[in-house]
């Protein structure tokens, strides 16, 4: 059975409290980051943070993060991915949002690593699992170690044990799947850089800052998949998009997708203010 790397995200008070720091360590072709209102190509070495949105195209490899826990975070080609997103109750203090493609997590002993997606939410104690969010659904394959699922809405958590793999079908209506291996799909699609265990490279950055260079303008493009996001998120950064939509560029793509984002017609086209009474 192929192996599989994968990083992990420590939940509860603490990890809300002082949030591991996370370095860009491995990259394996062009991949880049959304950072506030900036588009940046990633580097080895750039310090990341919060809210940083990572865009890896389907040309790349791999783009690996570490952090100084232990965790370790693979993302594989055509992916997106939130770091540290800010979602309440609890859903709260998770390493990492993916949005779509592959991702691998890997979590040392006496750690437990959360991720979320829009099909599965996931965590491990010093296991590896990988994700694969695609167009016919959710996989979930338990690598080494115990890994813990739950759908985002809510329900009984499903522990797996490690070789199973968990799939849910798009479109919510059919039951999810288990099986005790990862099915011929799985494997045909899977990275084949997750198929190895790679050495930490955290200490070679340890006392060098990497500065993201500047990968041209953000545009509504690079934004929309966040913007039309699921609910909670759409809702958690509504703010960090707002400046943006004073771009005629931006707004346009705002205004024709606005079926998809209802909360930005009130700021779009805010209601007239009411005229005192004469």
């Amino acid at each position: 059975m192929c192996t599989v790397v994968a990083m992990g995200v420590r939940t509860g008070p603490a990890a809300a409290a002082t949030p591991p720091t996370s370095v860009l360590t491995t990259l394996d072709g062009e991949a880049f980051l959304l950072r506030d209102s900036a588009r940046l190509a990633l580097a080895e070495g750039v310090a990341l943070k919060a809210d940083d949105l990572f865009d890896v195209p389907a040309q790349a490899r791999l783009a690996r993060l570490e952090q100084n826990d232990g965790v370790d975070i693979a993302l594989g080609p055509d992916t997106r991915a939130l770091l540290a997103p800010r979602l309440a109750g609890a859903r709260g203090g998770a390493r990492l949002y993916l949005l779509s493609g592959w991702l691998k997590l890997s979590a040392p002993a006496g750690t437990r690593a959360r991720v979320l997606s829009p099909w599965l939410d996931v965590s491990t104690a010093g296991g590896t699992v990988v994700l694969w969010l695609h167009a016919a659904g959710a996989s979930l394959f338990a690598e080494a170690g115990e890994a813990t699922v739950q759908r985002p809405a809510g329900g009984e958590a499903v522990v797996l044990q490690p070789g199973e793999l968990f799939s849910v079908p798009a479109g919510g209506t059919a039951p999810p799947e288990r099986a005790d291996r990862p099915s011929r799909a799985f494997l045909g699609a899977l990275p084949r850089t997750f198929m190895d265990k790679l050495p930490s490279r955290l200490a070679r950055w340890r006392d060098q800052a990497v500065e993201p260079q500047a990968a041209g303008a953000l545009s509504y493009a690079h934004a929309q998949p966040w913007i039309d996001a699921e609910p909670a998120l759409r809702r958690a950064y509504l703010a960090r998009w707002r400046p943006l939509a004073r771009q005629p560029e931006f707004r346009r793509g705002l205004v024709s997708g606005l079926k998809n984002h209802p909360e930005w017609g009130p700021i779009l086209s805010p209601p007239e203010p009411r005229r005192p009474p004469y």
